[in-house]
Order: structure tokens, then C-alpha cells, then sequence
């Protein structure tokens, strides 16, 4: 390779790279925090939408033992409260089968863990049994300092929990 190719190359290249490294102009992102979803249930026992944050073991005995309530519970006991608190979101009662409430995506906005809620329900026209249901979601998300959970897509206005220290 000629010289004067080589050199012509290797600005290029030096160039390219630090266009690519260029500030854009928007601002630094907040991390991603860690949300997996654990369960979810067609009979909470939990009457009204809502948001509950559990972080201890109490607390979470407290919850699992609402009368009515019919979620997979091995699978939220397995939860280290240590490295990992609870957030449950139910839709409150619901007159038919068939709706549910899942995570859509996480966002972390200061001490604001945001969680933006996707919710299914019956069509219209559909046929589904009548029976009154409380469907939720558990979410198992990692330690994060939080001081207030922000849930929204449930309710017209975003279900706020502000934790306790």
C-alpha cells in the first residue's frame, strides 16, 4: 500500500471515530433497573387498584394471607427480600374472567422507580364467565433506594406508593 494511501486511511478512520465518540446533545440516561415479573393472577384478593411494596418477610406473609387470594406462592417466597423487594399492581375487582395486568417496561427517574403497566381485558362481545375477579402482577425488582414507586396504565392517573424508610 502506497505511503500517502496508508495516512489518507488511517485520518479517515480517526476521523470517523471521533465523530462517533462527538457529544449529541442529550442528556445522560438514567440506568434501567431490574424488574422481572414473578406471577400473575386472575384472583389477588385485592379489591381495589393499587400498588403494595413489600420488603420484608412480615409483610409479605401479611399480603399472601388476603383471604381470597389465589397466586402461585412458590415462586414469591423464593425472593431474597435481601437483594430484591416486591411490588404488586392489581386492577381491583373485575366483573368477568379475563383480564390481567403484566409489566410493559421499567424506568428509573431519580429515587422514582417508574413502572408503565400493560392491561388486558375481555373484547367486546366476548364470552367469559361471570365471576368477579382481582387480577395482579408480582414483580420482584432489585434493591434501588427507591422512595416512591409510580405505576401507571392501570388507573386514568398514575397509582403512586411512597416507601417508607
Amino acid at each position: 500500500m502506497k505511503p500517502y494511501l496508508s495516512k489518507l486511511l488511517a485520518a479517515s478512520f480517526v476521523s470517523l471515530a471521533m465523530t462517533g465518540c462527538s457529544a449529541t446533545g442529550s442528556a445522560p440516561s438514567e440506568p434501567v433497573p431490574e424488574v422481572r415479573q414473578i406471577t400473575q393472577s386472575a384472583h389477588c384478593g385485592l379489591t381495589g387498584p393499587g400498588v403494595a411494596y413489600v420488603r420484608s418477610p412480615a409483610s409479605l406473609e401479611d399480603l399472601l394471607g388476603v383471604a381470597g387470594q389465589n397466586m402461585s406462592t412458590g415462586a414469591i417466597r423464593q425472593v431474597n427480600l435481601d437483594n430484591e423487594q416486591l411490588v404488586i399492581v392489581t386492577l381491583g375487582q373485575k366483573p368477568t374472567a379475563g383480564y390481567s395486568v403484566g409489566l410493559e417496561r421499567a424506568a428509573q427517574e431519580g429515587t422514582t422507580l417508574k413502572l408503565e403497566m400493560r392491561v388486558n381485558q375481555p373484547a367486546p362481545g366476548m364470552m367469559v364467565a361471570q365471576v368477579i375477579t382481582s387480577p395482579c402482577v408480582v414483580l420482584a425488582v432489585a434493591s434501588g433506594g427507591w422512595q416512591r414507586v409510580e405505576v401507571t396504565g392501570v388507573t386514568e392517573k398514575p397509582l403512586v406508593k411512597l416507601i417508607e424508610k
